[in-house]
């Protein structure tokens, strides 16, 4: 049995809100809506679900037709529509109302596609795949612009700015690159730095700063407009960085890797954040809600993780500046489960 003072040396381990159960494998990608009441996710068993946060259960689908993986999920400003990209070679976009695609799948890229992410107004959504960046009409699928080559290589993900006038894109030839959302041309970049793949990128909440993460196990901050990085890089645990989030605000940056720990950084400081969001396996992917109340992990144990992200601001140092928490309504408690057999 563990002394007392053992007992007070244990890390701060918190339990999940909830933990959202239903898909057949690895959970790839999460992201929230617009209302901060629904999430929703893909998965390597090739289907898409809906959950509704306070029940934890399924409030439609799944979504289903894609005959591959899905790698990336993506809710529109609004709300009222999914999109979704697949290995299979495709694009589709369901109509959040009725479960069912708005139009037919849209086919375009000659290879698997990585990653789908909506405009900041809507109208438009970006697709990666075959080396190329392509956008399409939200409304149609017809093709609005590209194929770009912006990298000299596999492109794994790509982000638009918050005005929509650019789009970040990171690629398997190890830089970041901004280019104009209309017409491709790149203004920003090659970034060098990272000595692998990089895989991940977001803007910073007010669109000064770029982030990324790479398989060199950094983290990486830079200026959008001189394209030079900010500071020294930020070393993960994680060999390799599969999904990164930033906080509404832009405090927290969380990441997900190769390690049943998420981690979850101060991004003005650079240090670790507590308390520890400890899973029962590898965690594959991590969002914020657009209310800083939630972080989701979704997880190589098929599930979906639940936090209380207001426990971050709680746990910051008293000599930072006081900040308005969020506060996470209750939800009802469900069954804990640490290991999946």
């Amino acid at each position: 049995m563990l002394s007392s003072s053992s007992r007070a040396r244990r890390p701060d381990h918190v339990r999940p809100l909830r933990t959202l159960t239903g898909h057949t494998d690895t959970v790839r990608c999460v992201a929230f809506f617009p209302d901060n009441r629904r999430l929703v996710s893909s998965s390597w068993d090739n289907t898409i679900r809906i959950w509704d946060l306070e029940t934890g259960l399924q409030t439609r689908g799944p979504l289903v037709g894609h005959t591959d993986v899905v790698r990336s999920v993506a809710v529109s400003p609004n709300g009222d529509r999914i999109a979704s990209a697949s290995e299979d070679h495709t694009l589709r976009v369901w109509d959040v109302a009725t479960g069912e695609l708005l139009y037919d799948p849209v086919e375009g890229h000659a290879s698997g596609l990585w990653c789908v992410t909506f405009s900041p107004d809507g109208r438009r959504i970006a697709t990666t795949g075959d080396n190329t960046i392509r956008i399409w009409d939200a409304s149609t699928g017809s093709l609005v612009a590209g194929p770009f080559r912006s990298h000299n290589g596999n492109l794994y993900s790509l982000t638009y700015a918050p005005d929509g006038l650019e789009i970040a894109s990171v690629a398997n030839d190890k830089t970041v690159r901004v280019c104009d959302s209309d017409i491709g041309q790149m203004l920003v970049g090659p970034m060098e730095g990272h000595e692998s793949d990089v895989r991940c990128v977001v803007y910073t909440p007010d669109g000064q700063s770029l982030v990324t993460a790479s398989d060199d196990g950094t983290i990486r901050v830079w200026n959008v407009i001189t394209g030079e990085q900010i500071g020294e890089p930020i070393k993960s645990h994680a060999a390799i960085i599969t999904s990164i989030a930033i906080s509404p605000d832009g405090t927290f940056l969380a990441t997900a890797g190769p390690s049943t720990v998420m981690q979850v950084w101060n991004l003005s400081t650079r240090q670790g954040a507590s308390p520890i969001l400890r899973h029962a396996n590898d965690v594959s992917c991590v969002a914020f809600s657009l209310d800083g109340r939630y972080l989701a992990g979704g997880c190589c144990d098929f599930r979906i993780w639940l936090w209380d992200a207001s426990l971050l601001w709680r746990n910051q140092p008293t000599t930072q500046p006081a900040r308005q928490i969020p506060t996470t309504p209750p939800i009802p408690s469900t069954p804990f489960l640490p290991q999946v057999s």
